[in-house]
């Protein structure tokens, strides 16, 4: 039997649909950007040994965060409002309305996408969650970006779909994956994170983007994390008098 199923997929600053096929069972996954070919060859049979040795398994990636305190880096988390650090932002979808605060606590804003609530068939919204924290010291954004994909590569059964580590954000280095994994209560999910490194005033910002959805979903929701994704924006924070006040990631659009 062949599982046919979508996966969210960034290629620079715009999102596509790569189809994901698995054989035999959705355990068993394998991408393919070929038409599957049939080869006859001919091997002589080879003697069973005494003992087979298993595979060994594969190290974690080390993460963002592991590296930062490994390094004895400190990170400060910024929340909306905050009157220091660059304004980051991106364009609220049409179906996608502001995620309630409590619901993520760490995050500087957050977006669901409140369309595809099905009564029928619940379950997770999909969710732009954008996160920034300030380091305490410069940090070279190459050497940091080296870390960003280790906290998707750590998700269970995680299966990379795109993989663009040559594209910016505004102006700032910016490294984006997409894959699919499996959630122990949910099942398949599609993710997308996208994590820039933006010096601004004299000081390191990790700006990190994920938008997760379930996988039946994430053909679906394409077009909105293209625009999400292509309208990511950092700039340095305005004086006061040249901003009287803010408002919320998509408004006066």
């Amino acid at each position: 039997m062949t599982n046919r199923r979508v996966v969210l997929g960034v290629a620079g600053a715009l999102v596509g649909a790569v189809v994901v096929t698995g054989c035999t069972s959705d355990a068993d996954v394998e991408s393919s950007d070929a038409p599957p070919t049939t080869v006859a060859v001919s091997v002589a049979p080879t003697p069973p040994t005494a003992e087979e040795s298993e595979p060994e398994e594969s190290e974690p990636s080390v993460t963002l965060i592991e590296y930062l305190s490994q390094s004895g880096i400190g990170r400060t988390p910024l929340f909306w409002g905050a009157e220091t650090g660059p304004v980051v932002e991106f364009d609220l979808p049409d179906g996608w309305s502001v995620g309630d605060v409590e619901t993520f606590p760490q995050a500087y804003f957050a977006a669901v996408g409140t369309e595809w609530a099905f009564e029928t068939d619940p379950g997770p919204l999909p969710t732009a969650v954008l996160t920034i924290q300030r380091l305490d010291r410069q940090v070279d954004a190459e050497e940091l970006l080296e870390y960003a994909p280790g906290a998707l590569e750590n998700l269970p059964e995680f299966e990379i779909a795109l993989d663009d580590d040559e594209n910016t954000v505004s102006g700032f280095p910016s490294y984006a994956l997409s894959g699919e994994f499996v959630d122990e209560e949910f099942g398949y999910m599609a993710v997308v994170e996208r994590t820039a490194v933006a010096e601004i005033d004299d000081a390191t910002y990790v700006v990190q983007l994920r938008v997760t959805t379930l996988s039946r979903d994430a053909e679906a929701v394409t077009d909105a994390v293209q625009e999400i994704d292509s309208t990511l924006r950092i700039e340095p924070r305005p004086s006061p008098e040249d901003n009287p006040g803010e408002g919320e990631p998509g408004e006066g659009e």
